[in-house]
């Protein structure tokens, strides 16, 4: 496992379905529905919510999306408050598995899919990327807890390494 900051991490939150539209239309893409995430430019868009989204990367102006949302949402930096865990390798899902209560081998759970579950007793948000890799949101608070017992499982911690981590 790779965990990195999550700086560039940011929530977007509309107060109301029907303005998704009018946003798209300013933001030039398309947001992602319940449980799937976009790629968009360098980075990722994760419908981790009813109306909530996060722009994780660092190829959005969040003062231009503001200015688009007005009185109809807002962006709020999280970047602090969140911790990215990139799993590479055939066995993730059977972490996610043994980590909480959650089917990480469902067929539809495959590249471009979010999941919002508990692990290791932490809320965390799973994006599946292409290539046998998931990265795992875990809140800054509760890391070490789930790389902790993470490690317990086998699974060893690189620190920016091309290679990532495997079981």
């Amino acid at each position: 496992m790779i965990p990195s900051p999550a700086d560039d991490l940011v929530a977007l939150d509309l107060w109301r379905g029907e303005d998704v539209a009018r946003l798209e239309a300013v933001l030039g893409f398309a947001l992602p529905g319940p449980g799937k995430a976009v790629p968009v430019g360098s980075g990722y868009v994760l419908r981790v919510g009813p109306w909530r989204w996060w722009l994780d990367g660092d190829g959005f102006d969040g003062g231009a999306i503001a200015s688009a949302l007005g009185e109809r949402g807002v962006i709020t930096p999280l970047g602090g408050a969140w911790r990215r865990v990139r799993l590479v390798g055939d066995d993730w899902r059977g972490l996610l598995m043994l980590s909480g209560l959650f089917d990480a081998e469902v067929s539809s759970f495959g590249p471009g899919s979010v999941a919002s579950t508990l692990l290791c007793h932490a809320p965390c948000c799973v994006h599946v990327l292409p290539d046998a890799v998931a990265e795992v949101y875990v809140p800054s608070s509760l890391a070490e807890h789930c790389f902790a017992e993470w490690e317990k499982a086998g699974w060893k911690i690189r620190l920016a390494a091309p290679a990532i981590w495997s079981a």
